[in-house]
């Protein structure tokens, strides 16, 4: 009988123990407004990656990454860029004043391919940011793998190495995530709001010795 009710309390114990795991974002924040920090969302984007893509990037949390896009959003947000820029069946791109504010804030390029790509004997630090938005209600993990699958092709055609051969690149990829909750019923049956991902990919130069 002790050892029934030692084994009751154990489970008992076990099963308050999950209840207090933290959540990682991947139900989505439709309930209200916040952001993942690129340590885990660049990681999850990474790792839907595919073949060279995957290879030649490394995942790097970037706080100016996420200062960026939340004080764009910040700014740029009213309810009526959801009808603009939400895409409901899909996870789509952003373009317009709030993306041009995303890659000013940034210092960077608006596209993967081909501004790094088309600049094969670069011998600076390049950046390029793309933004993407979705209904809120979607999971954080399903966003960035569709963003995954909307990139790799372009990541995976950015140069190793300069036309001239006196540059080696690696490239460093990051993301973002912010929701914005929509305060009024502006499209029926959609709640929570607009999910905005945001996306850079940093070449680095290396001088061959």
């Amino acid at each position: 009988i002790a050892s029934l009710m030692l084994a009751g309390v154990m489970a008992v114990s076990m099963l308050a123990g999950c209840a207090t795991t933290s959540n990682n974002g991947d139900g989505g924040e439709g309930e209200g407004e916040g952001q993942v920090s690129t340590s885990n969302s660049s990681s999850i984007l990474h790792d839907a990656m595919m073949g060279d893509a995957r290879k030649m990037t490394t995942p790097t949390a970037s706080s100016a990454l996420d200062t960026a896009l939340k004080n764009t959003v910040d700014a740029y947000f009213q309810n009526t860029d959801y009808v603009d820029d939400i895409h409901f069946d899909h996870v789509g791109r952003v373009d317009g004043k709030m993306y041009d504010a995303l890659v000013s804030a940034m210092s960077a390029k608006k596209s993967i391919n081909p501004e790094l790509y088309a600049d094969a004997n670069n011998d600076k630090v390049t950046t390029a940011v793309l933004l993407y938005a979705v209904e809120a209600s979607v999971s954080d993990t399903y966003a960035l793998e569709k963003v995954a699958d909307a990139i790799q092709y372009s990541v995976a055609d950015l140069p190793e190495t300069s036309d001239n051969g006196e540059w080696n690149y690696t490239y460093t990829i990051s993301a973002s995530i912010v929701t914005k909750p929509v305060t009024s019923s502006i499209v029926e049956g959609v709640t929570g709001g607009v999910k905005y991902i945001a996306v850079a990919v940093t070449q680095t130069p290396a001088a061959v010795v």
